[in-house]
C-alpha cells in the first residue's frame, strides 16, 4: 500500500486579508474580513489578527458561537477541511480546553462533534485537518463554530482562558491520481459494432469469449494531475490484479490540473464519446482485461514507485485500511469524490450513473 501523500492548502486567519479578490462572487466576499486560499473564499467576519475565540472566565452554562462564509470559486469539487490553532491560554492545569465542548455544522447538518475541545485541536493537527464537507463549483456554505461551557464544571476551571484561531483549507494530492475508472460499460452502443472491426489486433487472446473482448475493449480510465506542474507519463504502468503490466510508451504528460484518458483504443473515443482533450490509447486491455465483479488497479510512475492504487468490488486491497468500494451498474463508473482529494479510503469514491471522462 503507498504512503499517504496528501497535503491540506491551508491559510491561517492571521495573515493578511486579499482585498483583490475575483469579480462576481457578490458582496458577501468583498470585504476586508475574506480570506483567499486555493480556489476557496473564506470570510471568518473578524479583523485580521483577531482570534476567532477569546475565551476567558467563562461560566458553567455559557456558550459562544461564530460564522464563516466559504465560497468555491474555483471549476472543480473541493473537499474542505478545517483546523483549529490554540494561539494563547492559560498553562496551568486542568487547561480550559479539556472541558470546552465544541461543534461545526451547516444549517441542522452537524459536521464534526459535539466532542472536546482539546480532542478538536489534536484531531485537527494532522496534516489534512479535520475534512468536514464536499463542495462543488461556485458552492456557498455558512458554517457555525459552536463552544459550550458544560454546565457540570467544577470550580477548577474559574478563571482559565484559552484563545482559538481556526484555518480552512482544501485537501488534495501531492501526486498524480486514478480519478475514474469504467469498467462496466454497456456492449452495445451506437456503432459498437464498428469498434469491434476496427479495434482487434495480435494482442487479443484468440480463444476468448467474444463478450468478454466487446467488454475489455470499452473499458477506460482516467487520471488526473492535482499538483501544479505538468508530469511526464512516458513509461508510467498500470497492473490490475492479474499482475500484467501495461506501460505508457507515449512522450505524453498530464498537465498541471489537468485530466488524460486512457483506453485500448483511440477509436473508443471518436466512435462513442465526444472527447477532444488529452488521452492515450495502449494498445492493449489493462491487465487481462478489469474483472467487472472485483479488480484493483496500481498506477505506477516510471521509477516503479506506486503513486496511486484503487479497487472495487469483491476486491477491498486498494485503499488503506481494505475498504468496500461496491460494484457499479452496468454503464455507470465508479469516480473520485472530488478531483484529487485520495485518503487512501473507499469512501473517496462513488457510484457515477453518468461517467464523466476528462470533465470537471
Amino acid at each position: 500500500m503507498k504512503k499517504r501523500i496528501m497535503r491540506i492548502i491551508i491559510l491561517l486567519l492571521l495573515i493578511t486579508a486579499i482585498l483583490n479578490l475575483k469579480n462576481g462572487t457578490g458582496e458577501l466576499f468583498k470585504s476586508s474580513t475574506v480570506m483567499a486560499v486555493g480556489d476557496l473564499l473564506v470570510d471568518f467576519h473578524r479583523p485580521p489578527g483577531t482570534p476567532m475565540f477569546d475565551l476567558d472566565s467563562m461560566k458553567p452554562g455559557d456558550s459562544e458561537d461564530h460564522n464563516v462564509d466559504v465560497i468555491n470559486d474555483g471549476a472543480l469539487p473541493r473537499f474542505i477541511a478545517i483546523r483549529g490553532i490554540k494561539t494563547e491560554g492559560t498553562t496551568i492545569l486542568p487547561l480550559l480546553e479539556n472541558i470546552l465542548i465544541i461543534q461545526i455544522a451547516e444549517n441542522s447538518n452537524i459536521l464534526y462533534g459535539p466532542n472536546s475541545l482539546k480532542s478538536f485541536l489534536n484531531d485537527s493537527a494532522d496534516a489534512d485537518g479535520v475534512a468536514i464537507q464536499l463542495l462543488s463549483a461556485g458552492e456557498h456554505k455558512t458554517y457555525n463554530i459552536k463552544i459550550d461551557f458544560p454546565q457540570s464544571a467544577d470550580n477548577n476551571y474559574q478563571g482559565k482562558s484559552v484563545k482559538i484561531n481556526f484555518s480552512f483549507g482544501e485537501i488534495t494530492g501531492q501526486n498524480v491520481v486514478i480519478n475514474e475508472v469504467f469498467y462496466n460499460p454497456k456492449k452495445d452502443f451506437f456503432l459498437g459494432f464498428l469498434l469491434d472491426r476496427l479495434d482487434k489486433d495480435r494482442f487479443e487472446d484468440e480463444y476468448m469469449d467474444i463478450d468478454k473482448k466487446r467488454l475489455f475493449r470499452r473499458q477506460w480510465i482516467e487520471l488526473y494531475n492535482p499538483t501544479d506542474q505538468d508530469i511526464l507519463l512516458k513509461n508510467w504502468s498500470l497492473t490490475d490484479n492479474s499482475g500484467k503490466k501495461i506501460s505508457i510508451h507515449f512522450n505524453k504528460k498530464i498537465k498541471a490540473h489537468g485530466f488524460v484518458l486512457i483506453s485500448k483504443s483511440s477509436f473508443l473515443w471518436w466512435l462513442t464519446i465526444p472527447w477532444k482533450g488529452n488521452f492515450i490509447p495502449i494498445g492493449r486491455f489493462f491487465g487481462d482485461g478489469f474483472d467487472v465483479d472485483g479488480d484493483r488497479l496500481m498506477l505506477k510512475d516510471s521509477e516503479g514507485i506506486e503513486v496511486d492504487r484503487m479497487s472495487w468490488g469483491s476486491d477491498a486491497s486498494g485503499f488503506d485500511p481494505p475498504g468496500v468500494n461496491p460494484k457499479v451498474d452496468k454503464g455507470h463508473s465508479t469516480e473520485r469524490l472530488a478531483p484529487g482529494f485520495d485518503t487512501d479510503s473507499s469512501s473517496d469514491w462513488t457510484d457515477r450513473s453518468s461517467p464523466s471522462p476528462g470533465q470537471k
